[in-house]
């Protein structure tokens, strides 16, 4: 019985091994409302992500996503560079996966009337806790040479953005599409925009390095994926916008004025920016150094290894 029993050992691990890879949960994917990472929905929809991999998770703020993900409730994570280098600080393994797009025009910070920066002296300003909130309009100000104390900061979730402004509670705000969208068709006027910092507001993928190395297969189904609902996207504009259009809140021509003010890059300039040119990597330091000047870092954080293995994309 003895001698049967070591016969059948490695083949009763393999189908343990084989169900409990069968078994698997799905990887969690936590995401904000944000045209820039539609790609993500419209594979969903289209049926190219295989919601047995991979499921999305769309939260409210971007705060969440990031407790989210330090917490581990969260295996993936759509977020800004600059959160991204926050959250680096107490995650050791989050690596960057695929750049999702690059904001020239998307956040913006709206007024009631024309005005510009200067002209918000004393003003009623609203604005996220989140730390894409704190970096926007830490370097609105520091651009029009201000100072956070030139203004009165009012804390708004963003969910709160379209009524406190409509209502008059703020005097501008510090939002991004789609609220930026349904703001200026209502009135509203653009103050400062991420096209006057080109570069600095960058959407990305992060994982796990723990979850990369266990569930890899998966991972590269999800860049598979993105890049499909990517195509989508590019090749069937009014089918797509039709999809976003409910998600979004969006009517299909405010859409494509959104997605003006975006620049998704397809998957061998990502190449190129993630690995053959390095520019993520160039534009963190950047960024860390800024964030760093401006006291939004409480610590360096470590780039060396920031960026997951090229292997993923071969």
């Amino acid at each position: 019985m003895s001698t049967l029993r070591r016969l059948l050992a490695p083949l009763l691990i393999m189908l343990v091994l084989s169900g409990c890879a069968d078994d698997a949960e799905p990887l969690r994917l936590g995401a904000v409302l944000w045209p820039g990472y539609e790609p993500l929905f419209l594979a969903r929809s289209q049926g190219y992500l295989d919601e047995e991999q991979i499921g999305l998770v769309e939260l409210m703020s971007a705060g969440e996503v990031m407790r989210g993900f330090r917490n581990g409730a969260l295996d993936l994570a759509a977020l800004t560079l600059d959160e991204v280098l926050l959250l680096a600080q107490d995650v050791d393994d989050l690596q960057i996966l695929l750049v999702t797009d690059t904001s020239y025009g998307a956040d913006a910070i709206l007024a009631s009337k024309a005005i510009t920066m200067a002209q918000l002296k004393g003003q009623r300003v609203g604005v996220d806790s989140t730390a894409l909130g704190a970096y926007f309009l830490s370097r609105a100000l520091a651009v029009s040479g201000m100072r956070e104390s030139d203004i009165q900061l009012v804390t708004l979730s963003v969910d709160m953005h379209e009524n406190a402004f409509l209502k008059g509670e703020v005097d501008a705000v510090v939002t991004f599409e789609p609220v930026r969208s349904k703001l200026m068709a209502k009135g509203a006027s653009e103050v400062f925009s991420s096209r006057d910092i080109p570069n600095e507001i960058i959407d990305l993928l992060v994982v796990r390095g723990a979850i990369l190395k266990d569930r890899k297969e998966s991972v590269r189904h999800l860049v598979d994926a993105w890049y499909q609902g990517v195509g989508f996207l590019q090749q069937q504009p009014q089918q797509a916008y039709g999809v976003m259009s409910g998600r979004l809140g969006l009517s299909e021509l405010q859409i494509a004025a959104a997605l003006e003010g975006l620049s998704i890059p397809g998957r061998s300039q990502v190449r190129d920016m993630l690995y053959d040119k390095g520019e993520i990597r160039a534009q963190a330091e950047r960024l860390e150094s800024i964030m760093s000047k401006e006291g939004l870092l409480s610590q360096d954080v470590n780039l060396d290894d920031i960026v997951a293995d090229q292997d993923l994309w071969d």
